[in-house]
């Protein structure tokens, strides 16, 4: 459990492990937040964040900052007698490159972006279900002229997402926010999450199937939501795969190591199923990538969330919860030892 909190305004030292481009994109509109709180603020400059490590320890604040381009944290130092550091708060999402888990089993408080961006990555995995139902990757061939003597939309062999059944493999805040702007196309819901109740799947009026075989079969859009842990790396197999009906669309917008990546292409490389994908074991991926060359095979380069017009929001929530620590109040987007396993 966090300690309790109470007032820190004496000897508070904050350290900005940020890029310049990240206190740019982030904390522009936002650094007087921070900056008009009872502490020291020093903001790292490019050169000792590439020493990294050895920097902080020289520092030794009692908050952190961090980015995407902030080092990861030395355990040694965080776990010495010496450390003085106490609360990370982190400007994006996953933690668990950055901050050791024996940082929050100590004590330590560690918090992300939280929910802003859950939104978002439903929002783009819509984007990415429609695309591969109206064949995207052979648009380009249709402005050419293709077929040359026929009907294209029989030719790129569209479909509508109205009335369809959809599944989603997870049950987290992005699957959620992903049921709410499917309702308006009237599909059916089925869900699957080992380990969540049945309550959360009715709460919002998804009905919740009894295992991963039966949400292949009986779906014809599968959204993969699921968080990536060791129990389900690699648990999208071949053999659930062969179990989606023929020209299924596939959508991961969650972690590529859930899935079987060579199953995957093999499938769609039969032209079996259709396949949207936002993420993929290893990012990013080479201009060769056989999943490239697919015309039947949609991928991002993982964009989902946040869109670039909602970093300032990322950085305010930032800046909020500091203040909240500072004045002793509770944080919000905690992140928690079970959400720091369920996480990537």
């Amino acid at each position: 459990m966090p300690p309790k909190q109470t007032l820190h305004t004496q000897g508070q030292h904050l350290v900005g492990a940020l890029s310049e481009d990240e206190q740019r994109l982030f904390l522009d509109a936002n650094t007087c937040i921070i900056e008009s709180l009872p502490l020291r603020v020093t903001w790292f400059k490019k050169e000792a964040l590439q020493k990294g490590p050895s920097s902080l320890a020289e520092l030794n604040p009692t908050i952190l900052l961090t980015g995407w381009s902030s080092p990861p944290l030395d355990a040694h130092w965080l776990n010495s007698r010496e450390c003085k550091l106490n609360y990370i708060c982190h400007l994006g999402g996953a933690v668990k490159w950055l901050v050791p888990r024996g940082f929050i089993e100590r004590g330590g408080i560690v918090t992300n972006w939280s929910d802003i961006p859950s939104t978002s990555v439903a929002e783009h995995g819509l984007l990415l279900a429609l695309s591969a139902l109206r064949n995207s990757g052979n648009w380009l061939d249709a402005h050419k002229g293709e077929p040359a003597n026929g009907n294209r939309i029989e030719w790129l062999n569209t479909r509508t997402l109205f009335g369809r059944k959809v599944g989603i493999h997870g049950f987290g805040r992005i699957a959620r926010e992903l049921v709410k702007i499917l309702r308006p196309f009237g599909v059916e819901i089925r869900g699957y999450s080992q380990g969540v109740p049945a309550s959360l799947f009715d709460e919002v009026g998804v009905t919740q199937v009894e295992s991963l075989e039966s949400l292949f079969k009986e779906n014809e859009i599968l959204f993969e939501c699921e968080g990536l842990t060791p129990k389900t790396s690699g648990v999208v197999s071949a053999e659930i795969l062969a179990m989606l009906p023929n020209d299924a669309v596939f959508v991961n917008v969650a972690r590529g190591g859930l899935v079987d990546e060579a199953a995957l292409l093999r499938e769609a490389t039969s032209g079996r199923i259709r396949v949207a994908l936002d993420v993929m074991t290893s990012e990013p991926v080479a201009p060769s990538c056989p999943f490239l060359q697919l015309k039947n095979v949609v991928m991002s380069p993982h964009i989902g969330g946040p869109t670039f017009d909602q970093y300032p929001s990322c950085g305010e929530f930032a800046a909020k919860n500091i203040a909240r620590y500072v004045n002793g109040t509770p944080l919000e987007g905690v992140v928690s030892l079970g959400e720091y396993d369920r996480s990537t």
